[in-house]
């Protein structure tokens, strides 16, 4: 049988679903064998979740999340992952911001990461950007460029550059921070690379970049998203 589909597990898991039971569902889950639990995890993150009403889909999310972060914090961060790229939940849904809020203390300090760090991915404007950071409560600017640093795409690089102006003050953080940019090696970091170097001055960045700017073009790149894409992108 194959070990991701087990019909009278998958027909259980349904029933409680159409109930909306999740005290229900939690203490199914726990009588499983491994084995078993593994499977119904699987069920839930690609055959009930992807289908499931939003509200019905954040419940499910935060009653497993906070029961046994360990097991369902990524199952459930990709389920939420293809729905958010897809557009069928969204980073307004009152579930997500009920999630976030509740995933609180140390005890999950790592489950919010592991969230934010999915989700960022799924958005390409500044401005949704900033939203999840701020629903998880993320406001220091050097733990925004850590995220940051780890997110492709132009509003990542745009944020990456606001973030950075409240550091122009240690030139060698910013220093570090563009030669790890640098070693992502791909045509978007180079120029994001070049740009820090000449945002900021810094001269020991080092590297042969292809994007020129001119001082006239430095004025508005952090104040304009449509801005900052046209200077990226140009060459």
């Amino acid at each position: 049988m194959d070990q991701h589909y087990h019909p009278i597990v998958y027909q259980r898991l349904r029933e409680l679903f159409a109930a909306g039971d999740w005290n229900a569902l939690k203490a199914y889950l726990e009588k499983l064998s491994n084995a078993h639990f593994r499977t119904a995890g699987y069920l839930l993150g690609e055959r009930l979740l992807p289908t499931a009403e939003p509200d019905v889909f954040w419940s499910v999310a935060e009653e497993l999340i906070l029961w046994q972060p360990k097991a369902f914090t990524i199952t459930m961060g990709k389920s939420a992952l293809r729905r958010l790229q897809q557009g069928t939940l969204s980073i307004d849904d009152a579930g997500l911001q009920h999630l976030a809020s509740s995933l609180t203390g140390e005890k999950h300090l790592i489950d919010r990461q592991k969230l934010l760090r999915l989700w960022l991915t799924a958005v390409r404007q500044p401005q949704e950007m900033e939203q999840l950071f701020h629903r998880f409560g993320v406001t220091d600017n050097r733990r925004k460029v850590d995220f940051l640093l780890h997110t492709d795409g132009l509003a990542s690089a745009f944020l990456l550059l606001r973030a950075l102006r409240y550091e122009d003050h240690d030139p060698a953080y910013l220093t570090n921070v563009s030669r790890q940019v640098m070693k992502r090696a791909d045509n978007l970091s180079f120029n994001l690379a070049s740009l820090l170097r000449t945002f900021f001055d810094l001269q020991e960045v080092k590297g042969t970049f292809s994007l020129a700017l001119q001082p006239y073009e430095l004025s508005r790149l952090d104040s304009d998203f449509d801005v900052f894409c046209r200077v990226m992108t140009k060459v």
